[in-house]
């Protein structure tokens, strides 16, 4: 008679420590912090962008109530998208704006 080889190999059940971890949460995305906000927007080139912070994904930005400060001319925009790639830097509005006097 021939002997039918089981394929399957017997799993050890795993041993429980008394280290057990609670489950991990999934951390957010820093840029979701500026949801709900109004933002500043230094873009990679010449361009500031001021908005408030609709939708604040990983991969993009959408702004509403946007002013677009270029080099040559000021525009507003009821909506704008901007990909995480074109953001040099983030921040909030600024609450305190101060001239800096240069000595003569």
């Amino acid at each position: 008679m021939t002997e039918k080889k089981s394929t399957s190999k017997h799993q050890e059940p795993q041993k429980q420590s008394g280290h057990s971890k609670p489950p991990q949460q999934k951390k957010e995305h820093p840029l979701k912090i500026f949801e709900g906000k109004r933002v500043t927007i230094k873009d990679v080139g010449p361009v500031i962008i001021e908005g408030d912070c609709i939708v604040a994904e990983p991969s993009y930005l959408l702004l509403t109530n946007v002013r677009i400060i270029g080099t040559q001319h000021i525009a507003e925009a009821q909506l704008l998208y901007i990909a995480h790639h074109r953001i040099g830097f983030v921040h909030t509005a600024p609450t305190k704006v101060e001239k800096i006097e240069k000595p003569e």
